[in-house]
């Protein structure tokens, strides 16, 4: 049996900042980075960000990466959950 596993995740870190008016002029406060699973455009990006933020957060800057993580197929049984699913078609192939 294997005794490690990996996965290959692509993710996007996401640089945004709140936009507010102070004075007459535009002020970016910077906020925490967010990360969103895939390879995410500015665009899509954007739509994510506005629909848990609201209208006035921007997106400045999209960042993919894609990391391959490793983990013991012992601690994957462990903490991963059993699909339900594959235990029905197994009884049904029984």
């Amino acid at each position: 049996m294997r005794k490690m596993m990996t996965k290959e995740v692509t993710k996007t870190t996401v640089k945004i900042a709140k936009m507010e008016v102070k004075d007459g002029l535009p002020v970016a406060t910077s906020l925490e980075d967010e990360i969103l699973l895939g390879n995410v455009s500015q665009e899509k990006a954007q739509k994510a960000i506005t629909k848990k933020h609201g209208s006035n957060v921007t997106v400045f800057e999209t960042t993919p990466t894609t990391d391959v993580y490793e983990m013991s197929v012992e601690e994957f049984i462990k903490n991963a959950n059993v699909k339900l699913v594959a235990i029905e078609e197994t009884l049904k192939t029984s």
